[in-house]
């Protein structure tokens, strides 16, 4: 039963930064997304998560650090325990407090593999394929910022989360993530909040090594 809450839970990971890019699909051309995905290979940044539910007496804080590129995604936890869980098209890796490595194949799960396939269409910018997934129930920007709201199609995916909130801000040299509102069910919700930005061409050794078995 643990097990299966914390696949879910790193299938809603995944799918959350599968979305962060579908907004830049509604407000560019097809030329300029696949410009974009293939301009920035790389993105890192700080995060503050903050879970609530009705059966917690106050809300779960966490903060630390995220990759994301196309040799995975990883999160890095730093409070109020050091853990990380990386997410490959192959497998995933949780790393516990004590430094405990566990790797799990996806190769014979069917929802990991949905979830593999997702994330390679992102890469090669398929807005066709994102659109499998989720239905954008609404979209504003303005000058300076943009908001989206997401619905999962997927009845597997749906079970995990029943909507997602982006937003973040718009300039002439790039756009960023800076929120995230995941919503689970009625009683259910994680926000992410975003920040310190970085964008390069290839990870470090150090961040490779991060996602090798």
């Amino acid at each position: 039963m643990v097990m299966f809450y914390s696949m879910k839970k790193l299938f809603t990971i995944l799918f959350i930064f599968l979305s962060t890019f579908s907004f830049i699909f509604a407000q560019t051309t097809a030329d300029e997304v696949c410009k974009s995905l293939t301009a920035n290979k790389v993105t890192t940044g700080t995060f503050v998560q903050v879970k609530k539910a009705k059966n917690l007496k106050r809300p779960l804080k966490s903060s630390g650090t995220y990759i994301f590129s196309q040799n995975g995604i990883a999160w890095q936890n730093q409070k109020p325990f050091k853990s990380s869980t990386i997410i490959t098209k192959e497998y995933m890796i949780q790393i516990a407090p004590d430094g405990k490595k566990t790797v799990i194949d996806g190769s014979s799960n069917e929802t990991f593999k949905s979830a593999s396939a997702t994330l390679s269409s992102l890469f090669s910018g398929s807005k066709s394929d994102l659109e499998k997934v989720f239905t954008i129930k609404s979209f504003s920007s303005d000058a300076a910022s943009w908001k989206m709201i997401l619905n999962p199609k997927d009845k597997t995916i749906a079970q995990s989360l029943k909507e997602i909130t982006l937003s973040g801000k718009v300039s002439s040299k790039e756009t960023s993530l800076d929120f995230l509102e995941v919503i689970q069910n009625e009683t259910t919700s994680t926000t992410y909040t975003l920040s310190n930005q970085t964008y390069k061409q290839e990870l470090s050794i150090d961040e490779k090594n991060l996602f090798a078995k």
